[in-house]
């Protein structure tokens, strides 16, 4: 008589290996052809749902633009809909004003109403130009090419702008901005003596340039021959054709030229700076990578060129590539790629120790197959992801997460083999058991992880790279295990090779072991859980209540965004207000040697010759702020870490007499603001003053708080002219005295004239020894519109006055930003936030009736997160309810396999305690995945226990022995899961920093899980089945006996 085939598609594919052959190579071709074409970069790609405008208002001051420029903008969007907040911050000569809108809104049409309604304002100010209104997008640098040599400025920049041109040439690389460059500006510069000599303005000059100096179309001749285009060609483009331009003509013919009276220099703006790199002055071009391109590639192509260029330069003359941040982002793909390896090794030795050889090698299939399934899906244009290090982490992630399902079913089938021999039927069977609860233990933890899909701010990008991965990997592993493992193990013929025969006796050794130890040890212990089940149920809950007390008291620290520390750190300085240009550049050397000096007594003092310096670069600009960009040496070429080189930078530095702002941060990956900010509102800009100082007072009581900015109090001295009566009775106005005021120190614009792909203004203004003397204003002579000339200070008063740096206005009203960098291993940024809301903010508020205040920054981007996340996972809660409800057709039992979900936590929490972690965002991401493994053994154990009880044993029994049956399973599971994170757990390089407390919560919580699903699930599960006989006995129900518990240990023979 036949064997009876089962129905089905798990059956089917088992009975047709070639179709389970056929799909394993679809995918794996599949996947294989994504890898080498999907996009590699450092961080997930991330939007900024903003809208910025830039709005230049040359030579203005900040109050002048925000009045000229950011109220009448604000005016015209106050009613725009869709619109959640805006900022503005004016500056002198320019506004930034960012729009962020509400959840949900098409942001294109946004931008569109935004631009329609700028666009209709009337007028802006005469020298104000266009705001400019864009979507800002996310670059990162692959490298910076500095050009350095014996050149001068002009020279500099013509190479550094060559070099940039050649490689935009280049597919690869689509954008390139050259870094410390002035821009080009033709300054014609007159006299005040002279100007009055020939009776002419500076705004006269500049009138009579723009209409000599132009290049005009005047139609065509029709000839028979056809018609011949007519044009009238006066343009002037370099000093000499500018020296030429006639101002004025004589009767007798003599001409008063330009150059007769002026000074024409074709030079550079008329601003402050410079740039230096190691120790020489230099430019820099930076190159980035955008969109969907490989940076890796972006920094190869650009490496190419700067090693075939050199060979074309003249001596003397250096192309050289620093701060290339490709170089660590394939060290740390290298490193999670070698983590990925280990761990899959470690995994499948896990895996034979306790499976038959071949058994261990199908189940390990399952996880290129998962991998590469998932790789195939990832560069589909639905997700469009990258491949970065959380992407990989994810694969690490889900490493030992992977295989649960596969051996699930393949210890199934393979228990099934032992007890009734190898036949596809048994196998089949055996796969049939657990089909059920393995395939909704999947199931649960892609609900788990789903929420990550879904977080708001720019955080989102974060998790979300990771999320896919995992939802993506689980899913493949639902069509390996249920389709392609049974064909495999259905018609895999048992070992006969010696030495796979040896690897199976070592096999069956350890499992006489793992069989003993379940007789004589875990089941006496089962017996006294059970027996005292609410013991142990208190037990497991003064742990909880123990690690709760641990990160509630501080003990073990919160901080969602940890510092990475890598390879680059960054100085910035703002020196106060009128500080002279040559204070600053001494102070930012100062602070330049101070570095040098860290490394030179490090090296003394450890007797090494080892640098910690690999590229320094000095860049100072609008005369009172500097910055240094510092790349380090090599991670394993150094023996200090780069936060202990910024300790001692800053300890070395010490104070910087005269500067406002003084600050050294580590400048690796995207920068989301300060750790801590609060935004004060209020209409009374002295109110606003004084609120923002006694903040910023109260934050500076605050340990490990540093750099602390006070925006309501960045003012600098300003001059405020005022006409007199006198003035107005000769016909002067407010606008011809400005005008001319602002002509002279300023300049008037002549004209634009484009020199290739540069647009360079033409300026007529004072002599620059003029422009720097206060004298120069009293003695300038003012125009009159009859012609005459009158004396300064006999028709204008200048009063000093203090004037803001920066006007900020939040929501329409002005407003002052306090912030502060936080060290994190010191302070939680949270918590001091939450303390200054709950004892500083009050105060303040009562203290100026009308103040308004909000966080900002990196906090608030936090909590957007850590809002979202907390309703994702709520909802996700009830997903993984549901989807346990299914299959143990009941509504309570759901409860007693999520009971152990809080219980999980325990584990993690211990995990970071011992190893001196935070917790941050990526262990967050950990304990989703561990409550998705610890439901998923749950599943399994309460899956048996319920079909012993269909079976007819009884309920103490039936749990006793689910415990016994399912050991095997459940422990290589959890063993799995942490070795495959093994190697990331004893990863100490910089690079893995970030990304070790997400495998602290799952290794360190799967151990804790795996002691809660052998000992608390049976014990709650007769808990609740106490509850039931409690119920029913309370509504008179006749309640039937429980079989007595055995005093002695029962011994449960092992199938």
């Amino acid at each position: 008589m036949s064997e009876q085939r089962y129905k089905g598609v798990i059956a089917w594919f088992a009975y047709n290996p070639v179709a389970a052959n056929l799909l394993m190579l679809v995918i794996i071709a599949v996947g294989i052809g994504s890898a080498f074409n999907i996009q590699r970069a450092m961080f997930p790609a991330f939007e900024i749902e903003m809208i910025y405008i830039n709005a230049p208002y040359p030579s203005a001051a900040p109050e002048e633009v925000e009045k000229g420029v950011v109220l009448k903008i604000e005016e015209a969007i106050n009613d725009v809909d869709g619109i959640k907040r805006v900022e503005s911050d004016s500056y002198e000569s320019y506004a930034r004003i960012w729009i962020e809108p509400h959840e949900g809104v098409n942001l294109s049409k946004l931008l569109d109403d935004v631009q329609s309604r700028v666009d209709a304002i009337p007028h802006f100010p005469e020298e104000a130009e266009k705001p400019i209104i864009s979507q800002p997008e996310v670059l990162f640098p692959a490298l910076t090419v500095q050009v350095s040599g014996e050149l001068d400025e002009r020279s500099m920049k013509a190479l550094a702008d060559e070099v940039r041109l050649e490689l935009l040439a280049y597919p690869e690389i689509s954008a390139a901005e050259v870094l410390g460059a002035r821009d080009y500006e033709i300054a014609i510069e007159i006299s005040e003596q002279l100007l009055r000599e020939y009776h002419l303005t500076l705004g006269d000059v500049a009138n009579i340039i723009g209409r000599s100096s132009l290049d005009l179309p005047a139609g065509s001749v029709q000839t028979v021959n056809g018609d011949i285009m007519l044009r009238t060609l006066g343009q002037a483009y370099v000093q000499q054709d500018f020296e030429a331009i006639v101002l004025k003509t004589w009767p007798d013919g003599t001409r008063l030229l330009l150059g007769d009276i002026a000074t024409v220099n074709d030079g550079f703006v008329d601003a402050k700076g410079f740039s230096n790199f190691d120790g020489d002055y230099s430019l820099g071009i930076n190159v980035f990578a955008m969109g969907k391109q490989d940076v890796i590639e972006t920094a190869e192509t650009a490496k190419a060129y700067v090693a075939e260029k050199k060979q074309r330069l003249p001596p003397g003359i250096n192309l050289e590539v620093w701060y290339d941040t490709t170089f660590y982002l394939e060290g740390r793909l290298g490193m999670m790629l070698k983590n990925l390896a280990m761990g899959a090794l470690l995994v499948f030795i896990i895996l034979a120790l306790f499976l038959e050889i071949k058994l261990a090698f199908w189940v390990m299939v399952g996880i290129p197959v998962c991998f590469l399934g998932a790789m195939a899906l990832i560069n589909t244009p639905y997700i469009d992801a990258s491949l970065n290090m959380i992407s990989i982490f994810g694969f690490i992630l889900v490493l030992g997460i992977v295989v649960d399902d596969a051996i699930i079913m393949g210890e199934s089938a393979y228990t099934e083999q032992e007890l009734h021999g190898h036949s596809v039927n048994n196998v089949i069977k055996g796969v049939h058991r657990v089909a059920t609860p393995a395939t909704f233990g999947v199931l649960t933890t892609i609900v788990a992880f789903a929420p990550t899909l879904f977080i708001d701010g720019v955080f989102g990008a974060f998790p979300e790279a990771c999320g896919w991965v995992v939802i993506l990997c689980l899913t493949f592993s639902l069509v390996e295990s249920k389709w392609i493992l049974p064909a495999h193990i259905a018609h895999s013929k048992p070992a006969t090779n010696r030495l796979l025969l040896q690897v199976d006796h070592i096999q069956e050794a350890v499992n006489r072991h793992l069989t003993n130890f379940v007789e004589n040890r875990y089941q006496p212990m089962i017996l006294r859980c059970v027996a005292n089940r609410y013991i142990t149920l208190g037990t497991f809950l003064s742990m909880l209540i123990v690690c709760g007390g641990l990160v509630s008291g501080g003990i073990v620290r919160t901080v969602l965004s940890p510092d990475p520390m890598g390879e680059f750190l960054q100085m910035e300085l703002r020196m106060s207000p009128g500080t002279p240009e040559e204070r600053t550049l001494q102070s930012i050397n100062a602070i330049a040697r101070a570095l040098r000096d860290v490394e030179i007594e490090y090296q003394q003092n450890e007797a090494t010759n080892e640098k910690l310096l690999a590229h320094v670069g000095i860049y100072g600009f609008d005369r009172i702020n500097g910055r240094i960009d510092v790349e380090l040496t090599k991670e394993q070429q150094r023996s200090i870490g780069a936060r202990e080189i910024e300790k001692r930078w800053r300890e070395k530095v010490g104070q910087v007499h005269g500067a406002d702002v003084f600050s050294i941060s580590n400048s690796d990956g995207p920068d989301f603001g300060p750790a801590v900010a609060f935004d004060l509102m209020h209409k009374d800009i002295e109110v606003l003053r004084r609120a923002a100082s006694d903040l910023e007072e109260a934050m500076g009581h605050y340990a490990g708080l540093y750099d602390i900015r006070n925006g309501a109090s960045d003012t600098a001295d300003e001059f405020h002219l005022d006409i007199l009566p006198e003035a107005e009775s000769i016909g002067l106005t407010r606008y011809d005295l400005a005008s001319q005021v602002r002509h002279a120190f300023y300049g008037a614009e002549a004209q634009r004239v484009q020199r290739g792909i540069d647009e360079i203004k033409v300026m007529v203004r004072y002599p620059k020894a003029d422009r720097e003397n206060i004298n120069s204003l009293n003695s300038m002579f003012i125009r009159t519109p009859q012609g005459d000339e009158v004396p300064f200070e006999t028709v204008a008063s200048a009063e000093t006055r203090q004037g803001l740096l920066k006007a900020t206005r939040i929501n329409y009203q002005r407003a002052a930003e306090i912030t502060a960098e936080a060290d994190k291993s010191r302070v939680e940024p949270d918590r001091v936030i939450k303390d200054i809301e709950k004892n500083i903010i009050p105060a303040l508020l009562k203290r100026y009736p009308g103040l308004e205040y909000g966080v900002s920054g990196l906090a608030e981007e936090e909590r957007k997160m850590a809002v979202s996340m907390g309703v994702g996972f709520a909802l996700a809660l009830f997903g993984i309810y549901a989807l346990l409800a299914i299959p143990t057709r009941s509504y309570l039992q759901p409860l007693i396999i999520m009971g152990v979900i809080p219980f999980g936590v325990i584990g993690a929490i211990v995990g970071h305690w011992l190893t001196g972690y935070p917790i941050s965002m990526m262990s967050v991401m950990g304990l989703i995945a561990l409550s998705g493994v610890v439901v998923n053994d749950s599943l399994i154990l309460v899956d048996y226990v319920n079909r012993a009880v269909d079976a007819g044993q009884d309920r103490h029994s039936a749990v006793i022995d689910a415990g016994g049956r399912r050991f095997r399973a459940i422990m290589l599971t959890s063993l799995t899961t942490f070795f495959g994170l093994a190697p990331m757990l004893l990863e100490r390089s910089v690079q893995a920093q970030m990304i070790v407390p997400m495998a602290i919560s799952l290794a360190f919580g799967i151990v804790f899980a795996t002691v809660i699903t052998l000992l608390l699930v049976p014990s709650l599960y007769l808990i609740l089945e106490d509850l039931d006989r409690w119920w029913q006995s309370r509504d008179g129900e006749h309640v039937p006996q429980q079989a007595p518990e055995p005093e002695g240990v029962t011994a449960v023979p092992r199938s």
